[in-house]
């Protein structure tokens, strides 16, 4: 199960993508509303990414897309009973209902959700075109558990969540989650799942060579590359869609404000040298990534709208011209003396940022930028100071998913975080162009289109310089091979470097103890996963994944594919043009 937010390696040349703009349709008022099947009327279906046929379905009046999916046989909640129509209705009023929602936004065009005429099928309506419907339903919430599914805000307060069988929840704390196997579960090859938090990153190697865990899965940094050369654990790498980008928040009223100054720092900014400094110690060969913060080959295909960034004569000269100088200490001012000191948030239990502040911060000294350094870790970073815009330059990785649902809301206005509303979109990018195109991309089911819509974007990232994206970096996995098996279900997670129900329950415990541990990096102080501490959601690689079942997850760390909750590829039919 998969939200976000996170392709194979294309080369990118410059290609601008379409100028003509519109504006996204306005959202539906209507209400959700949960139905049996009829057979009043017939749609024609369209051919999309799936095969489809054309069937007979019940049209509401206003419909437009029908989203149809079917449930497994098997697809239970841990207390037996079966996942069905009801559950989806309940999410979708959870989503779009529940204050301080993040995900309302995605979940307002939807008018109906109907039973289908086969067993366990449900089909969702909407009112307008949804091209990022992958983004939605990867987190269901069961009906029967949830008093009032229009507000979901204290879920899981009293009781820990329900996931899906075979699995149970012992506990459910701020110090480590236990999922038990269900007495009627067939044997599987433990018996406890345990996830613990590791609080400082820099000692994930440690803990897992004591035997402490049996597998973590490491955001790369020379520490952690190092530590892990031992013959003791396996350690692989998996090239995936996974990118690490330079963010230059302008709306913060501080330092990037300006967009002279914006400007200059970005074309400062000497991408070789941080890959010399930082990515090549990782793994050697790692090159600079022009596309933007994505990895779609089909979005990125011929275009590079971030190569040939570094100028760093130019940016100096084009300061000059605006009035700037140079103060005492050798850093820029303005045509009024005053200073521009840069307030860079860092992650301080994450190595390869260390590393980064280690090269960046004298180099950038060296060019009349003066940088802050200003440490905090985990939620820190992630829920408070990153999400209420309390940053000017912050550098972090995301996943390279291909789907324009998740590209959206990580870039479009309304999603836009601060410290009143949490939201995807917590690197403060806002463009009244971007979000015509985006708009548009999300509501065309043309891929050509799409991809051209979201080369847009990218290209007014770049003009805007609110973005510098650096490398594309390899995912990783590493565990102890005496205790957990076997390699080629642990293969599988390191490849997709996420979680996966099934590749989970497919693990065998080797040493006896009957439970497999698993480190992970942040722990979520936020436990509901509707209310998603300001855009970075913690079941994305983390414990939720596994205790809130959804349709969409990964192979591969790239494309989205469908879980075994559902038989096969939820397929989408368009009703009217």
């Amino acid at each position: 199960m998969l939200v976000a937010g996170l392709v194979a390696l294309a080369a990118c040349s410059g290609e601008s993508g379409p100028t003509e703009t519109s504006a996204p349709p306005p959202p539906a008022t209507s209400a959700v509303t949960t139905t049996q099947p009829s057979v009043t009327s017939v749609a024609e279906t369209i051919p999309s990414e799936s095969t489809t046929t054309s069937t007979t379905v019940p049209i509401p009046d206003s419909a437009v897309m029908q989203l149809s999916f079917q449930f497994a046989a098997d697809a239970r909640w841990s207390d037996g009973t079966k996942i069905s129509v009801a559950d989806v209705a309940c999410t979708v009023q959870a989503m779009r209902s529940t204050p301080g929602s993040t995900e309302s936004e995605a979940y307002v065009s939807v008018i109906d959700v109907r039973a289908g005429r086969a067993e366990d099928v449900v089909e969702v309506y909407f009112d307008r075109v949804v091209a990022g419907y992958r983004a939605m339903f990867d987190r269901l919430f069961q009906a029967s558990a949830v008093d009032d599914c229009s507000d979901v805000s204290v879920l899981w307060e009293d009781e820990p969540p329900s996931p899906i069988a075979p699995l149970k929840v012992e506990v459910w704390n701020s110090a480590q989650m236990i999922l038990g196997v269900t007495e009627e579960a067939e044997e599987l090859g433990f018996k406890r799942l345990v996830f613990v938090p590791i609080g400082d990153i820099d000692l994930e190697v440690d803990v897992l060579r004591s035997g402490e865990v049996d597998l973590i899965v490491p955001e790369l940094s020379v520490g952690v590359a190092e530590g892990l050369d031992d013959p003791n654990l396996r350690f692989e790498l998996q090239s995936s869609g996974r990118h690490e980008d330079l963010y230059l928040n302008d709306t913060s009223g501080g330092a990037f404000a300006d967009p002279a100054f914006r400007d200059a720092f970005w074309r400062s900014v000497d991408r070789d040298r941080l890959i010399v400094d930082v990515y090549d110690l990782i793994r050697p060969g790692i090159e600079a990534w022009d596309c933007g913060p994505v990895t779609d080959p089909e979005w990125c295909d011929g275009v590079a709208p971030f190569a040939g960034s570094f100028d760093p004569g130019g940016a100096a000269q084009a300061l000059t011209e605006a009035g700037w100088t140079f103060d005492a200490d050798g850093h820029w001012q303005d045509a009024s003396g005053e200073p521009h000191q840069i307030r860079w948030l860092v992650d301080g239990g994450h190595g390869r940022q260390a590393q980064l502040v280690e090269s960046l911060v004298p180099l950038m000294s060296d060019f009349g930028f003066d940088l802050a350094v200003e440490e905090c870790s985990g939620d820190c970073v992630f829920r408070d100071r990153l999400a209420a815009g309390d940053w000017d330059l912050v550098v972090y990785a995301e996943e390279g998913l291909a789907d324009i649902g998740l590209f959206a809301r990580r870039y479009s206005c309304s999603q836009r975080s601060s410290s009143d509303q949490p939201g995807w979109n917590v690197s403060g990018f806002c463009d009244a162009e971007s979000d015509a195109l985006l708009g548009r991309a999300s509501s065309t089911r043309v891929a050509g289109e799409q991809s051209e819509y979201v080369r847009g974007v990218l290209g007014r990232l770049a003009r805007t310089r609110h973005v510098l994206p650096l490398v594309r970096i390899p995912s990783a996995i590493a565990w102890r091979p005496d205790k957990l098996g076997p390699e080629s279900v642990l293969t599988d997670i390191r490849a997709a470097a996420l979680w996966d129900i099934d590749d989970l329950l497919a693990l065998e415990d080797l040493d006896g103890d009957g439970q497999i541990v698993i480190g992970v990096e942040h722990w979520p102080s936020c436990e509901n996963p509707l209310l998603v501490c300001g855009g970075v959601g913690w079941y994305r690689r983390n414990v939720g994944s596994v205790v809130v079942p959804g349709i969409w997850s990964t192979d591969d760390g790239r494309t989205l594919t469908h879980t075994s909750l559902v038989r096969q590829e939820p397929f989408v039919t368009l009703l009217r043009s």
